[in-house]
């Protein structure tokens, strides 16, 4: 993880890495089933949500990614792993016993012009298991929309996806209006895009960065407590109530 007070101690890989070549395997050649025993294997052997992400997930979707671009697997080939990926890693994340009532919130969404919400989902469930409430708004979702969004729901963190460098821009423009527009909500980015080149973290203003779901759940761990109640505290009571009305006064105006 990489924040704007410097780098934080790196975790080292889980013993789970050796199932990312199975996984691989499994993807490639459609095969549901092996895709769902490699997961299930790895959290045999201890590994939590958030270290089978960063540990057998990542490295087989990126070899997966490296075939695509040498023209080995098609368009179609690395769509349908995904999908395979996305349906097991969900059902793996059903034995995790749901956030307890009043977990502090956090919105998870790809910038506009990503496309790529697969990263988003896995992170939405290794926020449930880090006892964080977590929505996903989606892939390609405009700034426009997303501030709406987080002026009227007013979450304790908001995570942006960013796989591709060329969006950097865009990205630090979007922290830049969140903090305008909900101050106090802490700001994380993260994605593929700094887990190659870490520099990059420091240029979107964003109040930490992350390179992979263990970083990512060991600081929604860390912050947790502090998070947790915003709503309860007698000095934001008057705005959830705003909230509240304003939900109210959306939906009254649909019907």
């Amino acid at each position: 993880m990489v924040t704007r007070k410097g780098q934080a101690e790196p975790t080292g890989p889980s013993a789970v890495c050796g199932l990312a070549g199975p996984l691989l395997m499994a993807l490639l050649s459609g095969d549901e089933a092996g895709v769902d025993a490699s997961l299930a294997e790895a959290r045999r052997i201890g590994a939590d949500l958030a270290a089978i992400a960063r540990d057998v997930v990542s490295p087989a979707l990126e070899e997966l990614g490296r075939m695509w671009h040498r023209g080995e697997v098609s368009i179609a080939e690395e769509h349908l792993a995904t999908a395979l990926v996305a349906r097991s890693f969900s059902k793996l994340a059903l034995a995790v016993p749901p956030p307890s009532l009043g977990a502090p919130r956090l919105v998870l969404t790809c910038l506009a012009g990503e496309f790529h919400e697969l990263g988003i989902r896995i992170v939405a469930e290794v926020a449930r298991s880090a006892g964080w409430q977590a929505e996903v708004l989606g892939a390609n979702t405009p700034r426009e929309a997303a501030i709406e969004f987080l002026s009227l729901h007013r979450p304790a963190a908001v995570g942006l996806s960013l796989a591709l460098a060329a969006h950097l821009a865009e990205c630090a423009r979007t922290v830049e209006e969140i903090r305008r527009a909900t101050p106090g909500t802490w700001v994380l980015v993260g994605g593929w895009a700094f887990r190659h080149d870490a520099a990059l973290c420091g240029l979107t203003g964003a109040d930490a960065c992350f390179s992979d779901a263990v970083a990512l759940r060991e600081w929604l761990a860390a912050h947790r407590e502090a998070a947790a109640g915003r709503c309860a505290a007698p000095h934001v009571e008057s705005s959830c109530a705003a909230v509240a009305a304003a939900l109210r006064k959306k939906v009254a105006s649909r019907r």
